[in-house]
């Protein structure tokens, strides 16, 4: 059992493959962050959706068993500058340090923690549950209730009308 994990995420659509990840911190860890990624973007494509109607999402999910805050983009990518903000800010947020990151298998976390002998990454296959915001995106502009409503909790089919607004405007 981890203090604190964390799990980073944009949740342009909170589905499945999230609450893995989610769940899986809970688990696993005594307290669990969760960032919302790019949280300083939406009305955009690949941004869609406000940090407010994202936190809105998890909270819906996970009341107050985690902490959600905020993770604006800095611009530096994959590197390991981006771990180190990623865990100083992480730091802020709940006053101690991250002994864990709950991921997925993706080589970019390697990139951004190169020598982090005191963290644990706990990956999970992303093949298991095969989704990505932007095929559950899809979805709901392709007003594909039946599919958004398999790829995500029932707790989320409410958000799904909102959803379909702000994407229908962004893509016209």
């Amino acid at each position: 059992m981890y203090d604190n994990g964390l799990v980073l995420g944009r949740f342009q659509g909170l589905h499945k493959g999230h609450q893995a990840l989610i769940d899986t911190a809970l688990k696993n860890c005594r307290k669990v962050l969760v960032f919302v990624g790019s949280s300083n973007k939406s009305g955009t494509v690949r941004n869609p959706f406000t940090y407010e109607l994202r936190e809105s999402m998890i909270r819906e999910l996970y009341g107050d068993r985690i902490t959600i805050a905020p993770l604006p983009d800095i611009g530096v990518g994959d590197v390991s500058a981006w771990g180190d903000y990623l865990l100083k800010t992480g730091r802020e947020a709940i006053g101690e340090d991250i002994c864990a990151i709950v991921c997925g298998n993706e080589r970019k976390y390697h990139l951004w923690f190169p020598d982090k002998p005191d963290l644990s990454l706990v990956k999970l296959d992303r093949a298991e549950i095969p989704i990505s915001a932007s095929e559950l995106r899809s979805f709901i502009l392709k007003d594909d209730y039946r599919a958004f409503c398999s790829l995500t909790d029932e707790r989320m089919h409410r958000y799904y009308g909102v959803m379909r607004g702000i994407l229908c405007v962004i893509n016209s």
